[in-house]
């Protein structure tokens, strides 16, 4: 199974290419807003470099969320239209899921993946052994630590999340709190590929295929706020 994995979820647009069960290319681009321009032509790379064509691919994955709104819709879309227009079916990967995913850790380490969910907030969840230990959560930092910290001795902290709560962090778990490297903070979609590989049962039609949302977007939420005052 050739399978094409998909992750414009944060501050990484990744694609890639998983050839059955063995990693044919993966790329990362830090690049911010310009997800939407990127994604197409890092797709096609993607596949001449893995040596495929677009018929090529037996399924379409996609990094659903938690995340950026609009970056989670990109992804989405995409591979909706891919799936379609190559009468294959698709595959949603949790964000936070395949953030863990590409830890390599202790049995006793807790993983704690973290996005920048502003104002003070985080998505976040925690994983030990790759099994789930918490659900998704979108919190005030502090209650997201207040959730973990019972969870073990050693927390390892990744994503996006990490660079704005860092200081917060260690005030609040000190040498309890590892994190990540600066190359495994924003980790790409190739552990998403993997995701896909091991867990076929979770393929959908392409319409089937939904962004994971664990709040309103600002602007519904400054709407509702507005509304309320009036």
């Amino acid at each position: 199974m050739n399978i094409l994995a998909l992750d414009t979820s944060g501050p990484a647009c990744s694609v890639a290419v998983l050839r059955d069960g063995t990693l044919a290319y993966e790329a990362r681009a830090v690049n911010r807003k310009t997800h939407s321009r990127s994604l197409m032509p890092m797709v096609r790379e993607a596949l001449e470099r893995a040596g495929l064509e677009a018929k090529d691919v037996s399924l379409v994955s996609a990094v659903v969320g938690p995340g950026s709104f609009t970056g989670v819709r990109i992804a989405v879309a995409a591979a909706q239209g891919m799936a379609r227009g190559l009468g294959v079916p698709c595959l949603p990967v949790n964000a936070l899921e395949a953030m863990a995913a590409s830890c390599q850790l202790g049995d006793g380490e807790v993983v704690c993946p973290i996005r920048d969910a502003r104002g003070g907030q985080v998505y976040g969840a925690a994983f030990r052994g790759g099994i789930r230990l918490i659900q998704d959560a979108a919190l005030p930092l502090a209650e997201f630590l207040a959730m973990v910290e019972p969870l073990g001795k050693r927390l390892y902290f990744l994503g996006d999340g990490v660079a704005p709560s860092k200081a917060a962090i260690d005030q609040a778990l000190g040498a309890r709190a590892r994190f990540a490297p600066a190359h495994g903070t924003l980790p790409g979609a190739a552990a998403a590929a993997l995701i896909a590989h091991l867990h076929p049962e979770r393929a959908v039609a392409p319409g089937e295929l939904l962004p994971v949302y664990l709040r309103a977007p600002q602007a519904e939420r400054a709407r509702a706020q507005s509304n309320g005052r009036d």
